[in-house]
């Protein structure tokens, strides 16, 4: 039989709990799953990987915080964004305006001058200095104010 992917319904804030009594089970009971996916953005649900939904439901019955197996399977292309983050440079551009939000330069707006997508690094220029000098910041330390400017 082939593995799929089912979705279960927790009470919101007891994923991980669920998830881990799950995996104690599983463990102690020599079942068939095969993975416990947690994502973080979506709450009140988590997946499990395994070969049949009938043994997953009798497994969650006694979880406290686990409320039912939602109906059918889920394909992999529908979570595979949650096994991959987004780049932290994925949504700037070079040209565009930012906000340092920190570091010695929090709170300077700064122009994109480059963008490095294997460091996720950027290299800006401060709007406000006398002499335009090239900063190397994360992605993750700025926030983007106006996109890249229409010519």
């Amino acid at each position: 039989m082939a593995t799929k992917i089912f979705v279960i319904k927790t009470q919101v804030g007891q994923e991980e709990n669920v998830s881990d009594v799950l995996y104690k089970q599983a463990v102690r009971g020599k079942k068939n799953i095969l993975s416990i996916l947690v994502p973080g953005k979506l709450r009140g649900y988590i997946f499990v990987e395994g070969e049949d939904p009938d043994d997953i439901d009798k497994m969650i019955r006694p979880i406290r915080y686990a409320r039912e197996i939602l109906e059918g399977d889920v394909p992999f292309e529908d979570i595979e964004h949650f096994l991959f983050p987004p780049s932290a440079v994925a949504s700037i551009e070079e040209g565009a305006t930012v906000e340092l939000i920190s570091g010695p330069f929090k709170g300077e707006k700064a122009k994109v001058t480059r963008i490095d997508d294997a460091k996720e690094e950027i290299t800006v220029e401060l709007l406000e200095a006398m002499v335009p000098i090239p900063i190397t910041v994360k992605g993750d330390q700025v926030r983007i104010l106006k996109g890249k400017k229409e010519k």
